[in-house]
């Protein structure tokens, strides 16, 4: 019991943020080399949280009681003696007592309704700020676009430094057709995707699932042809505590990640995703989620700000879903059906053959 309770001094000890950096350091690599405290942390987090929220509730209780009392109800009452005088001045001073209860009446609402809306919009505010995607931010270069399509299309390089955003995606068929997240491509002028070899190309938006964060790209090179997908599509749901890797392009090369599935819902109980525990960065929006046996479960979409290692993404299912919703002229040939040729395979050369079909997106804006 008293391990226990010290355990959970250090949990909260940690969650305020009262350890310094080496304590932290420490507590951090305990918590990737034990599932069963990280499971404890980020139970301890969701019990703070929904007490923080009961704080906040009873304080605008309070403030709302106090808006109430100093209305004085008694004085905006019409007098007992109103009712000797001649009827038409007491019905004036019955009018004048409704007129300046209904003015105080409104008072108390607008204000009551303004205070929720400031408390909401900061409970939206310190909920945005836990949560960030991770695009990445690139080095815009104030070159015109036909510029950059006439480099991708003649070299089949990229320009140096090029674009606003970048992720990653992953390959869905073998002639072009590759899923990214929706708000890596989002708002873009232009996008190209570069493979593990340098080589670029232009890429289209051609369907869209805003709710899933998910967007489905086709390289415009019709003669662009890849080999058959090594890997297949896992839309069952996976199991707590699986252990599951990534691979993407926080860097201008590619990334290799692992971890395990720490929750069946992502951010704020959302049912689309998962929660990760997995080491993720800037770029990796967009990435395959796989398990063990080289099964696509997930598209890595964000991670949680106030703790490190905590990455969210999107289920499977839902990559399942908009392919089945493509109106049939955008289809792409359906291949998931295949044998997945990585679950005999060393996690080694699970990666050399992930290689050839993870891709570096990169945007305009």
């Amino acid at each position: 019991m008293k391990d226990e309770f010290q355990i959970l001094q250090e949990i909260e000890r940690y969650l305020e943020g009262q350890m310094s950096e080496s304590e932290r350091a420490a507590f951090e690599a305990r918590r990737k080399a034990d599932a069963a405290l990280d499971q404890q942390v980020l139970e301890q987090q969701i019990f703070l949280d929904t007490f923080q929220q009961y704080g906040r509730r009873k304080d605008l209780q309070q403030r709302m009681d106090k808006i109430h009392a100093s209305v004085n109800m008694e004085q905006l009452r019409p007098k007992p003696q109103a009712i000797v005088r001649p009827l038409r001045k007491s019905g004036y001073s019955r009018r004048r007592a409704l007129t300046n209860l209904a003015a105080a009446a409104c008072i108390a609402l607008v204000t009551s309704l303004a205070t929720i809306a400031i408390m909401q919009q900061a409970a939206r505010q310190k909920s945005t700020s836990q949560y960030e995607d991770v695009r990445r931010v690139l080095n815009n270069i104030q070159r015109s676009q036909n510029a950059l399509i006439k480099d991708i299309n003649n070299n089949k390089k990229a320009p140096a430094n090029p674009g606003t955003y970048g992720g990653t995606g992953f390959a869905i068929s073998t002639n072009g057709y590759i899923i990214t997240n929706y708000h890596v491509v989002s708002g873009a002028d232009s996008v190209y995707v570069q493979n593990n070899k340098g080589e670029a190309f232009k890429a289209n938006s051609i369907f869209e699932d805003i709710s899933a964060d998910l967007a489905i790209l086709k390289i415009a090179d019709s003669t662009f042809k890849s080999q058959p997908l090594p890997y297949s599509l896992k839309p069952q749901a996976v199991r707590l505590g699986e252990e599951v890797f990534t691979m993407g392009y926080p860097r201008d090369e590619i990334v290799y990640g692992k971890g395990y599935i720490s929750a069946q819902t992502g951010f704020n109980g959302d049912t689309v995703a998962y929660q990760v525990s997995i080491p993720v960065n800037p770029g990796n929006s967009g990435a395959p989620l796989m398990d063990n046996e080289g099964n696509i479960v997930g598209i890595i979409t964000g991670k949680q700000t106030t703790s490190d290692g905590i990455a969210f993404a999107v289920k499977s299912f839902h990559l399942k879903r908009l392919l089945e919703e493509m109106p049939k002229e955008k289809l792409p040939r359906r291949e998931w059906t295949r044998k997945n040729n990585l679950n005999t395979l060393s996690r080694v050369d699970q990666i050399r053959k992930l290689e050839d079909f993870v891709y570096m997106v990169k945007v305009y804006n």
